[in-house]
């Protein structure tokens, strides 16, 4: 599930399902956790690394089979968000540790991958990176904390990446603070051999400074993002005040390529979970970090309630038929009050402007 290798005074865990591209499982977790714990308050540990033994990516998220058979349809399990706790319990974890974190974003880094690591002390990207949170094809939200980040974007951007799952590459993920440096794959073990000679001279509290200068050796030069190349239509389909606007406009513009994709993406998924993640940019903006997982877990719970979240994952994960059954199935079966009550908020964003 994972390995751990300790160089020099780096500890590093390499996520190691390589077949599932590192999806996270209940044990998994686990083991990360209990390694974190083991050396928080070991004084020949410097720094954390994470990484990864694929060659496809990072991370692609959580294990949606196992969280499928094991949680969701498993009449012999009580807990039915009992993946979605422990998990969560780890990336509180990570935000608190003692010691600093670093991280490798490459290739398939999506989800719960992104949740584990997006509170580290300094993010690595390279020209492989495709970074997204496609929950709201799955009949929930995105979660894992994230949403505390995608608040921080511009609003068009953040509704953009929220509702569409859009993917983001390196030059996105340094434009918009989401990662630290952006260098080229073949970079990487030079650098990280920097960092372990490093954690020889410096201690924790002055090892992410000099790492961040001597990175800065290897840095690429963003080029113009997925997010750029398409700025000027995404501020003209995104920037309405409810889903419903936003849902209409890319209805009237079928003729516009852009807005056609967004529009096919949308009408796929949960209505009442589009909903509650276009308000819910704006209710992170106003929480802390641990506010933003504590209503993701409040989401989660209301998902699995409403099956919502089990038919996603057996449309597009298990079945495959890409027919999912939502309980809500349109814009206009949408409940605002229900709404209003899950995300404990007394007006919209509409009605508040």
């Amino acid at each position: 599930m994972i390995e751990e290798k300790v160089i020099n005074k780096v500890g590093v865990i390499y996520l190691d399902r390589p077949k599932l591209i590192n999806a996270l499982n209940y044990e998994t977790i686990k083991e990360i956790h209990e390694t974190l714990e083991k050396w928080e308050d070991d004084d020949g540990i410097r720094a954390v690394l994470f990484d990864s033994q694929s060659e496809k990516g990072f991370c692609a998220g959580g294990d949606l089979k196992e969280i499928y058979n094991e949680f969701l349809i498993n009449d012999d399990c009580a807990d039915k968000d009992g993946f979605f706790k422990i998990e969560f319990d780890l990336d509180k974890y990570v935000n608190n540790y003692k010691k600093p974190i670093i991280s490798h974003w490459y290739g398939v880094t999506m989800g719960g991958g992104i949740g584990l690591t997006i509170n580290s002390d300094f993010i690595i990207v390279d020209e492989t990176v495709n970074w997204a949170m496609p929950e709201t094809s799955l009949g929930f939200t995105p979660d894992v904390g994230v949403g505390f980040y995608i608040s921080k974007l511009p609003q068009a951007i953040g509704q953009y990446v929220g509702l569409c799952g859009a993917s983001l590459v390196a030059s996105d993920l340094i434009s918009y603070n989401l990662a630290d440096v952006y260098i080229n794959s073949n970079d990487y073990e030079n650098l990280i051999s920097k960092l372990c000679d490093l954690s020889k001279n410096y201690e924790s509290n002055q090892l992410i400074e000099q790492f961040s200068k001597e990175s800065k050796k290897f840095e690429v030069q963003a080029s113009k993002s997925n997010i750029d190349k398409n700025i000027e239509k995404i501020n003209k389909y995104f920037s309405h005040s409810s889903i419903q606007k936003i849902y209409s406009d890319l209805e009237k513009h079928l003729n516009d390529y852009f807005a056609k994709e967004c529009y096919n993406t949308l009408k796929e998924h949960d209505p009442f979970m589009l909903t509650i993640q276009f308000e819910k940019y704006f209710v992170c903006k106003e929480l802390s970090y641990k506010e933003t997982i504590d209503l993701d877990l409040r989401v989660i719970q209301y998902a699995i309630n409403k099956n919502s979240i089990k038919e996603g994952i057996r449309a597009k994960i298990i079945d495959k038929d890409k027919n999912p059954n939502w309980t809500c199935r349109s814009m206009d079966d949408i409940s605002i009050e229900e709404v209003k009550d899950l995300l404990s908020i007394d007006k919209t964003y509409e009605e508040r402007k």
